[in-house]
């Protein structure tokens, strides 16, 4: 190993290592501020005429789980996991190229995103490692401009292979993949499978992973629902037979559009929403790839929050509870109570809109549309919303205060 790539792999290490642990972020610092006023971006804003590196890779990342079907499909944990891993690798890619300023060539931040996403994603779908390697190579091969770019793009590489490597490792020990021996209870009032034979529930353990920002899966863990045959739970489960006696057209197509069982599933849609952002405030590499960090850490800690709650207390579905209940999106195989779409939607429009303020209030109401549409379509009573919301606003408001900087002081939300 060159002398060179010595010395940007010993700066790789030591962001590793000193940047964040994996209950944190990183040393976030001014340039990670999102120049924004209440009247629109800033025109200190930096432009720069294309898509960032983790923007691009967010689309690649995307598009790639659109492609797969069937068994190789993710679910929707695994695509949560994946962008919180790719997106945490990337920022501190950046991080790791700004602190290897001064060590020619100088490694380029693009060249570290592309290269710390590419080993990401090879770890976490080994199966299709050769294709994240390809676009690697395509982006190497797209670079051009100023002198000496290929070089810069290479010493990147160099310090976004360790960086990625690290993340890598990271996820390797969450208990993602943890293995159920459990049973499932029975009673009235339990969620069973709708499949025959009966399926095993969806990720029962992943109230257990290991979080980004939360002590444990538990933090936030709501109390319990009303009790099954309760006048509370009757009138809950009587509203949603409300909707599905008397579902509008206007309904059923927020039902329809926000059940994003296919494609990219939530995650990717939330994740081509933070792109969008990302363009529309024209904001550099470094605090595009902050942006999709905080953002997509909390969602994955929302959706360990909800799971724990799911599998604390088994909530049978309004459908099963009432059969004359019918529905119009896929049935979840795992318990009602709360809402995931709630917790994991509400999670990203409350980070973003503390980033970007004037979008605040447009987020929040696809947040309640999003939580909204699944009484619409029959999955969920109101309390599973209401509870999957309150878990959003306390995971994002904790993600946010543990967005520090390099003294440790809390940033304020206000960007």
């Amino acid at each position: 190993m060159s002398a060179r790539n010595q010395l940007l792999r010993a700066v790789a290490v030591s962001v590793v290592m000193t940047i964040a642990p994996l209950s944190g972020c990183g040393r976030i610092t001014d340039a990670d501020r999102v120049p924004v006023t209440e009247s629109g971006p800033s025109v200190a804003a930096s432009r720069i005429g294309q898509s960032t590196a983790s923007a691009q890779w967010s689309a690649i990342t995307r598009d790639f789980i659109s492609s797969k079907q069937g068994a190789t499909k993710p679910n929707q944990g695994a695509a949560f996991r994946a962008f919180a891993y790719l997106s945490l690798a990337q920022y501190r890619a950046v991080v790791a190229a700004h602190e290897a300023i001064g060590i020619p060539p100088h490694a380029s931040p693009q060249g570290a995103v592309a290269a710390a996403s590419a080993v990401v994603l090879s770890s976490l779908f080994p199966a299709d490692a050769a294709f994240f390697e390809s676009q690697l190579r395509l982006q190497e091969a797209g670079v051009v401009g100023a002198d000496n770019a290929a070089s810069t793009f290479a010493a990147g590489e160099t310090l976004g292979r360790t960086i990625g490597a690290a993340v890598a490792e990271l996820a390797q020990s969450d208990n993602f993949d943890a293995v159920w021996t459990g049973t499932v209870p029975t009673g009235p009032g339990y969620w069973s499978s709708d499949f025959d034979p009966a399926r095993p529930p969806l990720q029962p353990l992943l109230g257990e992973m290991r979080p980004f920002f939360l002590q444990s899966g538990d933090q936030f863990r709501p109390g319990p629902p009303p009790a099954f045959g309760s006048p509370e739970f009757l009138a809950a489960l009587a509203e949603i037979r409300g909707f599905s006696d008397n579902r509008t057209a206007e309904q059923l197509g927020i039902a329809q559009f926000w059940s994003m069982t296919t494609g990219s599933l939530v995650a990717g849609f939330w994740n081509e929403q933070i792109a969008g952002l990302i363009d529309r405030y024209a904001l550099d590499e470094r605090r595009a790839a902050h942006t999709f960090a905080l953002a997509n850490m909390a969602m994955m800690d929302a959706n360990i929050a909800c799971h724990d709650a799911k599998y604390s207390y088994w909530l049978i579905r309004p459908y099963r509870a009432d059969p004359a209940i019918t529905t119009v999106i896929p049935r979840p195989n795992h318990p009602s109570y709360p809402s995931n779409h709630a917790c994991m939607s509400g999670t990203a429009a409350y980070v973003l809109g503390a980033l970007f303020p004037p979008e605040a209030a447009r987020l929040a109401a696809m947040a309640d549309e999003a939580g909204e549409s699944r009484l619409y379509a029959g999955i969920h009573y109101r309390f599973d919303k209401d509870a999957g919301l309150r878990i959003a606003r306390q995971v994002a408001a904790l993600a946010l205060s543990r967005d520090v900087d390099g003294d440790g002081h809390a940033r304020s939300a206000k960007r």
